[in-house]
């Protein structure tokens, strides 16, 4: 072999290492494919999340809102949540 051949095989064998090694991170490393869509799955959960907490807030204030405004909504409120009832009223309480 002349010398020639073996600088060529050699920049041939360290072309395929750098590239191997380059597919190696493209896929697998740190900032690689697979864990920039594992983060982005992650993302749409966060998102999603972050839309049913909106969502609630919105209703809180509402709820809020009747409560300022709406002397029955008090009423219902502590009736539902709280179990409070007149003293003229009488409970049923009937099994499923």
């Amino acid at each position: 072999m002349n010398e020639g051949t073996s600088k060529g095989v050699l920049i041939g064998l360290a072309l395929l290492v750098a590239n191997a090694w380059a597919q190696y991170l493209l896929w697998f490393g740190e900032q690689g494919l697979i864990r920039w869509r594992h983060t982005e799955k992650e993302l749409m959960a966060v998102r999603a999340e972050v839309g049913e907490v909106e969502n609630r807030i919105h209703e809180l204030k509402e709820e809020i809102r009747l409560l300022e405004k709406d002397p029955s909504a008090v009423e219902g409120v502590a009736r539902r949540d709280l179990g409070l009832v007149y003293p003229d009223e009488i409970i049923f309480i009937l099994p499923n």
